[in-house]
This record gives structure tokens, C-alpha cells and sequence, in this order.
């Protein structure tokens, strides 16, 4: 921080430097405006759709080679309500996974027949060994739990910087999200741990036309310590079909 003498100094020597500070503080200011309200409007085009359904597979790659695919459906209800379902292989059928809201999501196994809910500090683990965590699912909607600064657009990307809000907890530092004007959705997240180092990065391709706006039918999730990926395509998509509230309940949990 300048000493009060430098600052002194700098006004008697250069009257027009005294204007510099608030010009500098005014178009900060307005990244930071012009970044939230574009989180907002990409938070709010991902959640055009008030009820969702899907089918998925998802590969998870370790070192270069398929190791395993799994397929499950989900249901969504905006994007604070989530439910998924395992269907596939027979080791991990049944397992299910439930989001009520932003800070309550339950895991219910099949081999033990019971229901756990995840603990905060246990939401950035990888689930059935992907890159994918329920943390993921809790940052389907962005706004809520960070602030946004407008970078700056190169070609068709505009890209913003995103810092957790004062009294949010995050695994991740910051987040760089890139939105690709061609298809009107965020194309890429760039996340950085607490020592400011990218970690993961998340890839969104194959977009789709689909009732008037284009979705990504592939999800890319790259670690990018140990170089493993896990892929997620959708199928089966459905965004008519009224999802019951009944269903994100700790009792659908236990049903067969």
C-alpha cells in the first residue's frame, strides 16, 4: 500500500494523477457488475428447464484406458434438485444419490441398505472412483456461491473469474469459466485449488439443438494432477415430463 508521503508527492508533482483512482475503482467496479450479470444469465439459461430427466453413461479413464463405464438416470428440478440413479454395472446398481438443496446431499448403498448424508468436508472426494464429485452437483449453479468478474472476450469466448462470496466454503480458490456466445452456454471451467494451481478442468461438447436452445451432450472432467478423465454422454433427454417434488426425499432413497 502507498505511504501517505508517496501519494502526497504525486498529487503536487501531477495534478492529473489524483483523478486516476476513482476512474481505476469505477471500471472495477463495473467488471465486477457486468461479470455477475452474466453469471446470472448463463445460471438461468442452464436451468431453462424446470424439470429434467436424463439418461447417462459415464467412462472413467485412468491413465489413457477405459477402465469402467457406468450409466445412470437423473432427475433434476431446476438445478438445486437432483437425483441420480445408478443403473449399471451390477456392482454399483442401486446406489443412489440424492440432492435436496445446496447444502444437503444424502448417498444411499445398495450393499449396506443405508443412507449417509455427505459431509462438507467429504464433498470434493471423487465418486466410484470419477472425477466427478458431489460437489459438482452443488455447483451446477454458479451465482449463489461466487462473484464474477468480467475478463474480457477473445473470438466467441467471454471469460470471467469467479472468487467464493464471503461466508461460502469452496474447495476451489477461483474458478475461470468460459462462455462460448455460439452455443450460449458455459463451454469450459478451469478450477484452481487453495494455493491458486489449476487442478481440473471441465470440458462441455457435442452441443445440441434441443427445444429452442442447444444443451452439451458430452461433459468432460480432466484431473489434471494425475491426468485421468472421466466422459459423461447423455441420452434419453426429457424436459416435458413433470418431475414429482416426492421424489427428492430421503425416502425415495430406500425404495427399490
Amino acid at each position: 500500500m502507498k505511504s501517505v508521503t508517496f501519494l502526497l508527492a504525486s498529487a503536487l508533482v501531477l495534478p492529473a494523477t489524483v483523478m486516476v483512482a476513482p476512474q481505476a475503482v469505477s471500471a472495477a467496479e463495473d467488471a465486477f457488475s457486468k461479470g455477475a450479470a452474466i453469471l446470472k444469465v448463463a445460471d438461468e439459461r442452464a436451468a431453462k428447464f424446470p424439470d429434467q430427466t436424463y439418461t447417462a453413461s459415464m467412462e472413467i479413464f485412468k491413465s489413457g484406458n477405459l477402465r469402467q463405464t457406468m450409466v445412470f438416470k437423473m432427475s433434476m428440478k431446476g438445478l438445486e434438485k437432483q437425483f441420480i440413479h445408478f443403473t449399471a454395472p451390477g456392482d454399483v446398481a442401486g446406489m443412489k444419490i440424492l440432492m435436496e438443496d445446496r447444502d444437503t446431499i444424502y448417498m444411499y448403498s445398495p450393499e449396506f441398505q443405508k443412507v449417509r448424508r455427505v459431509a462438507a468436508h467429504m464433498q470434493n472426494q471423487g465418486f466410484l472412483g470419477s472425477e466427478f464429485t458431489p460437489e459438482d452437483m452443488v455447483l451446477a449453479k454458479l451465482s449463489p456461491s461466487f462473484d464474477a468478474e468480467l475478463i474480457g472476450k477473445t473470438g466467441d469466448e467471454t471469460k470471467l473469474v469467479l472468487k467464493p462470496k464471503t461466508g461460502q466454503t469452496s474447495s476451489f480458490s477461483k474458478l475461470e469459466i468460459f462462455i462460448d456466445s455460439k452455443v450460449g452456454g458455459v463451454s469450459r471451467i478451469h478450477y484452481f485449488d487453495p494455493s491458486g494451481k489449476h487442478v481440473r478442468t471441465q470440458v462441455r461438447e457435442a452441443w445440441t439443438p434441443f427445444e429452442g436452445t442447444q444443451i452439451p451432450t458430452k461433459i468432460r472432467m480432466k484431473n489434471l494432477k494425475t491426468g485421468d478423465e472421466t466422459v459423461i454422454n447423455l441420452s434419453e433427454i426429457d424436459v416435458k415430463t413433470p418431475v414429482s417434488d416426492d421424489l427428492f426425499s430421503r425416502r425415495t432413497l430406500m425404495r427399490g
